[in-house]
């Protein structure tokens, strides 16, 4: 007797789902973001890193009246912060936290970004396009996670579909203008945050015209708006904050110099080895294809290399300033394996599954501004109310953000952090330039004159209990305020708090009268 065959089962309604919803990867990706964004929204601690809470106060003080560069003195150009701008104001009118607000606008600028680059992907089926998509979403929101909102996360959004739309170029295929623009003006934004990534569409048109050769067309729309939005920003930059040319950039040039990685090993973080681990398992993958790297793969590799260049030139070591370099490699090896996958009998190397991964993890890895034993001001905060003004005197910036905002005090002063110490302390061991000793006079003289326009409630100095003889003004700051005459006549005004904790504290004790002045900051 013969068997009968058994029919297979009919696959169940979320298998069938599943299926419908990976064969649109539009959809897909849409409720797949959605979904990352909502977890965020309800998981994700708040305050954000200290960079953000920063960039979300100046934010709101420029809506209030403040002028950057003048009122509130930074060192990064104005993009970021008028970005920040429109999201502090809805989240005002909504009733939210400009936190909430920031992460919902990350997690649109990420789906408008994929959405953008499925349109462009049109060398992958739509089964091959959804999981580069899927793993693209995860390397856009998730692994910045513990700096979501940095430039560089930024930077990477829009580079994804910029890098995709030049190798629809470099293949010859049919693009729309409004795609096009719209591309490029994403890109536009996220490569105007910072000046080190303008070596990212530069190598890329340098690939696309050695490969198109005498096909390459200089006159496109996303160059087009790319260079349009540069000069625009460039004279919104003449014309809305001058202060950031006339008194930012000097500081900068001067002094910012000294605030770099102390040595090589510093630059080694946990983002370093995962991209010779995905280097290393390209090679292996393409040594089993025997053939070149798609054009997309090429378009986000050359895209990391004008990343990495940046990360090389800022020399800071800091680990946010590795994400655009570590998105753009990963989604390049995602991006090769979809090609690999494509041909019947391939499969991926362990190397490269575990490259994919690593890349991911990366938001477990530690960040540098995560609160420790030598710069935790908790203590001196505690009793304070919402609105009371507060000076915070230190070299890091985490010390200052997100402990105040977080707490709802106002900050007096202009200057979030000192980072100028850290030039005035290079200065005194070495080439004695007497511009940086002036600099950082000026700078206490400023600050003492901030704290007279609007005294704070507490001062407190970080780090302190500096052993005598110590001079340094990153290590005892209240040493080196010392020096100033206004400020010992103005700390008399104030009482020294026993508190436990690796900083000074002074309460003021003798009300003073808020000094009317035209140098006095205005909207803080």
């Amino acid at each position: 007797m013969t068997k009968k065959m058994r029919a297979s089962p009919e696959p169940t309604y979320i298998a069938r789902s599943i299926s419908a919803i990976a064969s649109r990867p539009a959809l897909a990706i849409t409720l797949f973001i959605c979904a990352i964004t909502a977890i965020l929204l309800v998981a994700l601690p708040r305050p954000l890193s200290p960079d953000i809470s920063g960039q979300l106060w100046i934010a709101d003080r420029l809506r209030h009246g403040a002028r950057l560069y003048i009122d509130i003195s930074e060192i990064n150009p104005p993009l970021w912060f008028w970005l920040a701008m429109p999201i502090d104001l809805l989240a005002d009118l909504m009733g939210i936290r400009a936190e909430d607000g920031l992460i919902t606008v990350m997690g649109g600028a990420a789906l408008a970004s994929l959405l953008a680059t499925d349109r462009l992907l049109i060398g992958y089926t739509p089964a091959l396009r959804t999981p580069i998509l899927l793993y693209a979403a995860c390397i856009l929101l998730i692994m910045p996670l513990r700096d979501l909102g940095q430039r560089e996360q930024m930077a990477l959004i829009g580079a994804v579909p910029y890098a995709a739309l030049i190798a629809a170029r470099r293949q010859g295929l049919p693009v729309s203008a409004w795609l096009a623009g719209i591309v490029g003006f994403g890109a536009a934004i996220g490569f105007a945050l910072k000046h080190y990534f303008v070596g990212v569409p530069l190598l890329l048109e340098v690939w696309l015209l050695f490969s198109l050769r005498r096909k390459w067309r200089p006159f496109r729309i996303e160059l087009l708006v790319l260079m349009s939005a540069g000069l625009g920003y460039f004279g919104a930059i003449l014309i809305v904050t001058p202060g950031y040319l006339r008194v930012s950039v000097p500081e900068l040039a001067l002094a910012y110099g000294a605030v770099g990685a102390p040595g090589l090993q510093y630059m080694i973080r946990p983002a370093q080895p995962v991209w010779l681990l995905i280097l290393c398992g390209m090679a292996a993958e393409r040594g089993v294809a025997r053939r070149p790297l798609p054009p997309i793969t090429m378009a986000l590799l050359t895209a990391a290399a004008g990343f990495f260049i940046g990360w090389a030139i800022q020399h800071k070591g800091w680990p946010y300033q590795s994400i655009a370099t570590t998105g753009t490699l990963a989604i390049a090896m995602a991006t090769a394996l979809a090609d690999l996958l494509g041909r019947p009998g391939a499969r991926p190397r362990l190397i490269a599954v575990v490259a994919l991964i690593g890349a991911v993890s990366l938001f477990l890895a530690p960040t540098q501004w995560v609160p420790v034993s030598d710069s935790d001001i908790a203590a001196a905060l505690a009793d304070l109310k919402s609105g009371d003004a507060i000076a915070i005197i230190s070299n890091e910036g985490r010390t200052a953000w997100p402990s105040t905002v977080g707490r709802g005090l106002r900050f007096a002063g202009r200057r979030g952090s000192f980072w100028i110490f850290a030039a005035v302390d290079a200065n005194m061991q070495g080439k004695k330039d007497p511009r940086i000793a002036a600099l950082g006079r000026n700078v206490v003289a400023e600050a003492v004159r901030d704290y007279r326009c609007l005294p704070p409630k507490r001062i407190i100095f970080s780090p302190g209990k500096a052993a005598r003889g110590v001079i340094s003004a990153s290590d005892n700051p209240l040493g080196y305020f010392n020096h100033d005459p206004d400020f010992m006549r103005l700390i008399q005004n104030y009482r020294r708090l026993e508190l436990p904790g690796h900083f000074d504290a002074f309460q003021l004790v003798r009300p003073l009268n808020p000094l009317r002045d035209a140098r006095c900051p205005r909207g803080i």
